[in-house]
């Protein structure tokens, strides 16, 4: 009985392996993320005047190469903060620790200068918007506040190829030569923005088109982004452009092509 016993969990134990082994996740999957959330305030400091930052973002546990160009470039998205009193560029921070220096750093200069100047902010994220076709888009997202009446919002696509693991940029996905027809693709998809409400009363002439490569492969065509001041005044926002897929072939590589 108790050899029976021992064969049949032998066998229950088998059979169960086999079905953990069919598992589609079995094993991991090599760009899976897990959610970064910190947040800092100006150290030695209190009052108004004190400046703040805060992120929520991805890593990639399989992947620590991904995760860090994920920081490198949501970090960048601050280059037009300000200069920090050091000498190093706002934007070209390696950790949330050495970005959150520079902030406050630029914000203590900003005091100096002009003492009622209110604390810098800088609220970064990234997430996920899209995961179709081998591909996984992410949006990265700021919004730097350093004086003035408003802060700057800003916005960065990183697409990355499942297969390889690899950034993928515009220039990566257009066919040979076919740069001018992107072009001209995207400005059609910028005349049929300007018959919205989001550009209703614009001039053409006052704000006219110009290109932007900031692009993210979504399953409904591709989306263009703008930052603000690119196509429109301030209180407009981001412009977001889309191009439908139908317009873009024989110009995107068919693997960009859903």
């Amino acid at each position: 009985m108790q050899k029976r016993g021992l064969i049949g969990g032998l066998a229950l134990a088998a059979v169960l392996l086999s079905g953990c082994q069919s598992l589609p996740d079995w094993g991991g999957d090599p760009l899976r993320s897990e959610p970064v959330v910190k947040s800092v305030h100006e150290p030695d400091c209190e009052g108004d005047s004190c400046a703040n930052v805060n992120a929520a973002y991805l890593r990639f546990p399989e992947s620590p190469q991904l995760s860090a160009e994920l920081e490198r470039r949501l970090f960048a998205l601050a280059s037009g903060l300000s200069d920090s009193p050091d000498g190093n560029a706002m934007g070209q921070a390696t950790s949330f620790d050495m970005f959150a220096d520079q902030v406050f750093a630029a914000s203590r200069s900003a005091r100096r200068s002009v003492p009622e100047m209110p604390g810098f902010e800088a609220d970064l994220k990234a997430e996920e918007v899209a995961d179709h076709d081998d591909l996984l888009v992410i949006e990265l997202d700021g919004y730097l506040y350093s004086g003035g009446a408003h802060g700057l919002p800003l916005t960065s696509y990183m697409v990355i190829e499942r297969g390889t693991q690899q950034v993928v940029e515009l220039a990566d996905m257009l066919l040979p030569g076919q740069r001018p027809a992107y072009e001209t693709a995207l400005k059609r998809a910028h005349q049929r923005w300007l018959q919205t409400d989001q550009a209703s009363g614009l001039s053409e002439m006052q704000w006219p088109f110009a290109v932007s490569d900031n692009v993210a492969p979504l399953e409904d065509g591709l989306a263009v982004k703008y930052q603000v001041y690119d196509l429109a005044p301030y209180a407009t926002g981001q412009p977001q452009l889309m191009i439908p897929y139908a317009e873009l072939d024989g110009i995107l590589k068919a693997r960009y092509l859903p």
